[in-house]
């Protein structure tokens, strides 16, 4: 994604882990809005609050099984919606449009 934004060129999500390829690409037919709208999202409260408490519990080593499980997979989703919000960004810029800070 950075190495879009510097040269212009069209983002690549090729490099990009294989289960969010596909969402990535999706986002190449998106209406401007929609894309700013993504590049500009932010998690819920709730959200971010679970996602904490578990870090934490996490180090303090405190994690059921179950929770050890949810926080993987929290991790995961917080790392493809940091990407999608990346991949949206440079499209946008790609496009000739400001990029949002968010």
């Amino acid at each position: 994604m950075l190495h879009a934004l510097k040269v212009g060129g069209p983002p690549d999500w090729e490099n990009a882990p294989d289960e969010f390829k596909a969402d990535l690409a999706a986002l190449d037919r998106l209406e401007d809005e929609a894309l700013r709208k993504v590049a500009t999202g932010h998690k819920t409260e709730e959200e971010m609050a679970r996602h904490f408490e578990l870090l934490e519990r996490n180090k303090e080593h405190t994690l059921t099984s179950a929770e050890q499980v949810k926080l993987a997979e929290l991790r995961s989703q917080a790392d493809f919606f940091m990407l999608r919000k990346a991949h949206a960004a440079a499209l946008l810029h790609w496009r000739g449009h400001r990029v949002p800070h968010s």
